[in-house]
């Protein structure tokens, strides 16, 4: 198997595919990934505490154990939040650990003072697992607290269109040029629509 392949089925919660291939190839980060998508999260804690100095991931991972368990002790950083919140989140989902999740979530407000476009990630992520009730809870937050981020607008105008409401999904691809005039992603939207 090579690495690629092992990645694939990681992302894809087929870890009776991959994690002895990490294991086994020394891939710690990977490895441990396996462990805290299966719930597994002492064993996965174990496996990056020693990596934790050389690899942000690993750290960020050690402390994302931190949230899913709701018992929150160290603060990650902005660029953690910034590089692997949704994606963890969304990995979380695929792994189908919804407490986690929950848990993750709630924390929202926390991860919101380390970084302020953390409403809009779990917005998305949210949008992109096809929770649409629950992301506007978070787009609501988003808009409220950080109205000139363009991205923002778009993720709100693709919630409405998940809701065949084209006239504010109009409006908020609209709001997203008015912020950013040249936001791409909001011009091919509004040609579309």
């Amino acid at each position: 198997m090579e690495y690629k392949e092992a990645k694939h089925y990681l992302v894809n919660a087929e870890f009776g595919k991959c994690e002895h291939f990490f294991k086994e190839n020394d891939y710690q980060l990977e490895y441990g990934y396996c462990k805290m998508l299966k719930g597994e999260v002492n064993e996965a804690r174990k496996i990056f505490t020693p990596i934790r100095d050389k690899d942000m991931r690993a750290d960020w991972a050690y402390l994302f154990i931190q949230f899913m368990n709701n018992y929150i002790q160290f603060m990650p950083s902005y660029l953690q939040v910034r590089n692997f919140l949704e994606i963890d989140i969304g990995l979380l989902m695929t792994a189908g650990l919804s407490e986690p999740v929950e848990n993750v979530i709630n924390a929202c407000d926390i991860f919101y003072q380390i970084n302020q476009e953390s409403y809009k990630f779990i917005a998305r992520v949210l949008l992109n697992y096809d929770y649409p009730s629950v992301a506007k809870v978070f787009l609501d937050k988003g808009v409220a607290r950080c109205y000139n981020d363009p991205e923002l607008h778009f993720l709100f105008g693709n919630y409405h269109l998940k809701h065949n409401n084209k006239i504010l999904a109009k409006h908020e691809f609209e709001t997203s040029l008015e912020v950013l005039p040249d936001y791409y992603p909001a011009k091919m939207m509004l040609e579309q629509l």
